[in-house]
């Protein structure tokens, strides 16, 4: 069964209106060709916007979308943005300009956005040892309501699983470390046992003669 449900990006009335002006002028300019003895430089101006056009304006507009999927949101903005972030790494959701937006990656395309924001993990590569840091991205899903209530309940279900798995690994962890401590126990134990032990001769006057005392093995 398929669990995925995509949200196309809206479209703000800004950006609306500057691709309107921006086909205008493609238009324009083909109209002004006619007009100029030029008709090269006129004709590599048009090609070139029409192939910025179908290659960057067009896709961006048309084929932004956010996919929220079993354990993850996937964020695609052509050509710019590919990014897949799990769940149970979100610790923001907000729908409020702040502080963190100032910092946010944007793969909005309308001014009503939602700032998601995410652990990123990243290893260094001469210790090996993981770090995380805090990212931010903001997003514009069309269906606004729709997109809260639906990513409301993964969000939910993946802290909650998330949840499930830290106490799990804290119960392993303490029953390793609880094993570990019993071992080295057993072993100390062991140690002791076979541990030599001196024995520590003195003398003894007896009838005005020194004798030794030895420690008779047989």
């Amino acid at each position: 069964m398929d669990t995925k449900i995509k949200f196309k990006s809206k479209v703000g009335t800004a950006l609306t209106i500057g691709i309107i002006i921006y086909h205008a002028l493609i238009v324009g300019i083909l109209i002004m060709s006619y007009f100029l003895y030029k008709k090269d430089l006129t004709n590599g101006i048009v090609l070139f916007l029409l192939i910025a056009d179908f290659i960057f304006i067009l896709p961006l507009t048309f084929f932004t979308n956010y996919t929220l999927e079993e354990k993850s949101i996937y964020i695609h903005q052509w050509p710019f943005i590919r990014l897949r972030i799990k769940y149970e790494d979100i610790f923001l959701i907000d729908n409020e300009q702040n502080v963190e937006a100032k910092k946010a990656q944007s793969a909005a395309l309308a001014k009503t956005a939602v700032l998601i924001g995410y652990y990123f993990y990243k290893e260094d590569k001469n210790t090996k040892e993981k770090s995380r840091e805090k990212r931010y991205i903001e997003i514009s899903p069309k269906d606004l309501d729709l997109f809260y209530i639906k990513m409301g309940g993964k969000f939910k279900r993946a802290r909650d699983l998330a949840q499930k798995l830290d106490e799990e690994h804290k119960k392993q962890r303490a029953e390793h470390f609880k094993k570990k401590e019993i071992a080295d126990k057993k072993r100390k134990e062991k140690e002791n046992a076979n541990k030599t032990v001196d024995v520590v001769v003195k003398p003894v006057k007896k009838n005005n003669a020194k004798t030794k005392v030895e420690e008779n093995d047989k």
